[in-house]
């Protein structure tokens, strides 16, 4: 009896240790953020402190919206970013801090203490609403904590309001965007509430209404224009529609097939949008029209984590059904610009956007990264080495801090696995202004279309801020004194191209000073052509440029009679650049009439 009593007392012995081995500790953890609650304009850097910890342990931080307000993390709740971030650990790149990358900037073991960039610099993470940061344990040593982050609405004195519906029915927690004139930045975000119901205080400005919700798309068609005067509260309701296709897959690392989750996409089929967030395990998915869709992907989350985002994603064909499965592969960054961007004194600009893109070798751009200064105006961005030549620079379009300023830039480079290349960058007050109007050759005004210009100053190149024609087609740039080529941007969105336009005579020499010259431009319907700069060069042979749509097919002829119907051909061709240089060997005759014809 004895013999039994003892046993069963050390079985129980054993069975408690054993449990103890297997069940996670405690929670010890300790997580806040700082500050807690901010307005969407608030600039500052977001304080992220995490104690409890053992030394060097790697723990997961996740955000998430809590679009219904209750304060906690609900099933089915919008996973909007997440990162890992070690105990005395950074992402390093040639020896130099990927300052993208969240890293521990707290000297003691067993506590974290992080900064994640401006509101303004983390897409959706202004969105007015409740948000809940989460610190979790990979190896579930504790169990997860979690912190509230309130965002408000700045008081301006002008807003949007409305409803949003679906099938009929108010759409409750459903996300409404703003966004800056037609194809302009992004300006907010706000949820509906219960009944659907949403209001949005912005600044003075022209913005169209977009909606967002999982599983159902929006007709941007639709979106209503609003030209938003101050003290003016304008009233539109929103419509989405219900996905009747599902389109599934997930985000994974390239090299390893890690889960990516919290990269915030968009899919678009013309007018057609629809968003989606990628979970905890990089899976994604969105119910949608049968259509052809394509993906886009804020890449501030991919530079978070350390990757670059490729520029070419999947366009997948929901037309005869649910297409599951997509993987879509980001690489990680494996070389890195870093430096500092201050003023012409020394002044540091905090909380630019930098983008890298690669813009050499034999094929179009492949890949992107991007980067956010810091307070002190140090940037890194992190690229992919052994695709093409790199060029890095800040995006001054969108951003108002860079306005009235030249800012200079480098030429793309080459860069090597591992390595960390140092490029500063200055930017210099402008002190006067090239402006003007952009028409179409019937004399309509050309809206929306981009336009800057670089020079050559004191041994350093300069660029101006990029601007787009306003909606008469006026443009201004501000620039310092030095000769400048102006000339109209390649972007897609912003480029002549797209609006079905080129610019046959630029680019265009400008001098300053003296102080603010006009610059009117004439453009022309895509493959158009024009002749010009006809020059003798000896008794026998003119010279003259062709200016029109490269890779097009020209016949350049020639008469000596501008009447006649007997032209001769000088050269046949596809136009290999514009404006390009053409002789013509027989041109012994005095009078000399050459014209040219699209093939």
């Amino acid at each position: 009896m004895k013999t039994k009593v003892h046993f069963s007392a050390s079985f129980r012995l054993a069975t408690l240790l054993f449990s103890c081995l297997l069940a996670p500790l405690a929670d010890s953890a300790t997580f806040s953020v700082s500050p807690s609650t901010t307005s969407n304009t608030y600039a500052g850097l977001i304080t992220l402190q995490i104690g409890g910890l053992t030394n060097a342990e790697p723990v997961v931080v996740q955000e998430f919206l809590d679009v219904n307000g209750n304060g906690i993390v609900d099933l089915g709740e919008l996973l909007m970013d997440t990162f890992p971030i070690k105990d005395g650990g950074a992402s390093l790149i040639g020896g130099q801090t990927n300052l993208n990358v969240p890293f521990d900037g707290n000297a003691a073991g067993g506590a974290i203490t992080t900064a994640l960039p401006g509101l303004a610099q983390r897409i959706g993470a202004d969105f007015v609403g409740r948000h809940i940061f989460r610190v979790l344990s990979p190896s579930d040593r504790f169990t997860p904590v979690d912190a509230s982050f309130l965002v408000t609405n700045t008081a301006f004195s002008q807003s949007v309001t409305g409803q949003v519906f679906l099938a009929g029915a108010p759409a409750a927690n459903t996300i409404v965007i703003a966004r800056a004139e037609a194809d302009g930045p992004y300006a907010g975000g706000t949820i509906t509430d219960g009944a659907g119901r949403y209001s949005l205080k912005l600044p003075t400005n022209t913005y169209t209404l977009l909606v967002s919700r999982p599983n159902c798309f929006f007709d941007a068609a639709l979106a209503p224009r609003v030209a938003l005067a101050s003290g003016l509260t304008a009233t539109n309701n929103l419509y989405l529609t219900n996905g009747t296709v599902m389109l599934s897959g997930s985000a994974r690392d390239a090299t390893n097939n890690a889960a990516l989750g919290g990269f915030f996409m968009i899919l678009f089929s013309g007018d057609y949008l629809a968003t989606a967030f990628t979970a905890s395990n990089g899976t994604f998915s969105a119910a949608v029209s049968p259509s052809f869709w394509k993906f886009e992907i804020f890449d501030d989350r991919p530079a978070r984590r350390g990757y670059v985002t490729p520029r070419t994603l999947p366009e997948l064909d929901t037309t005869t059904g649910a297409v599951a499965n997509v993987t879509l592969q980001f690489p990680r960054a494996n070389a890195m610009f870093y430096g500092r961007f201050t003023n012409n004194l020394g002044a540091p600009f905090p909380g630019i956007e930098f983008d890298a893109d690669d813009v050499g070798g034999n094929g179009p751009s492949m890949f992107q990264g991007q980067g956010i200064s810091d307070a002190n105006g140090y940037y890194a961005v992190g690229v992919l080495a052994g695709t093409n030549s790199w060029y890095c620079s800040p995006n001054s379009m969108e951003t108002p801090l860079l306005a009235n300023h030249v800012i200079s830039s480098h030429q793309s480079v080459v860069l090597a696995a591992g390595q960390a290349f140092l490029q500063n960058v200055t930017a210099l007050p402008a002190t006067a202004t090239i402006s003007g109007k952009v028409r179409d050759s019937l004399g309509n005004p050309v809206a929306g279309v981009g336009f800057g210009g670089g020079a050559f100053i004191g041994g350093v190149n300069y660029s101006t801020v990029n601007v787009l024609t306003d909606n008469t087609g006026n443009y201004s740039l501000g620039v310092v004194s030095g000769q400048w080529g102006v000339q109209f941007t390649t972007s897609d969105d912003d480029s002549l191209a797209n609006r079905g336009l080129m610019d046959l005579f630029g680019q265009y020499q400008v001098t300053i000073p003296p102080a603010n010259p006009i610059l009117n431009i004439t453009v022309y319907p895509l493959g158009s052509s024009a002749l010009r700069a006809p020059s003798r060069l000896s008794p026998s042979q003119v010279s003259l440029d062709v200016l029109g749509s490269i890779g097009t097919n020209y016949t350049l002829q020639v008469s000596t009679n501008v009447a006649s119907t007997n032209w001769s051909t000088v050269s046949s061709f596809q136009l290999p650049s514009s404006p390009y240089t053409i002789n013509d060997s027989q041109a012994t005759n005095t009078s000399r009439f050459y014209r040219l014809l699209k093939n």
